[in-house]
């Protein structure tokens, strides 16, 4: 349970990252916001891409179960920033996305 929590909370914290990253990015260039915001977007991005490396399975496991986290923390910043409301489908998907990640990563093999 406590790898569990441990490579949930890599995963979301990495979610928070890209989106955090990207985020700033799309602010500097579809929302004309100055360059610094660019640069900062950058490297947190690049510093996401560290992250992603303490996981403990392979590349493509991880970088497939994070798709899934990816898109539900997508959602929830779209949420908690953008203050867009998900509709039911969006909420029924990321549930769906969860369980998969579920399956992908912790099934037990």
């Amino acid at each position: 349970m406590v790898e569990v929590a441990l490579t949930a909370g890599i995963f979301f914290f990495a979610a928070l990252l890209e989106i955090g990253g990207g985020y700033l990015v799309w602010k500097w260039l579809h929302d004309h916001k100055g360059k610094v915001l660019g640069l900062i977007g950058g490297l947190i991005l690049f510093s996401y891409g560290i992250v992603m490396t303490l996981q403990p399975a392979d590349f493509g496991k991880v970088y497939a179960t994070y798709g899934g986290i990816f898109v539900v923390s997508s959602i929830i910043w779209g949420y908690w920033i953008d203050k867009k409301k998900p509709d039911r489908f969006e909420i029924i998907g990321s549930a769906v996305v969860l369980i998969g990640v579920a399956i992908m990563f912790y099934w037990p093999r």
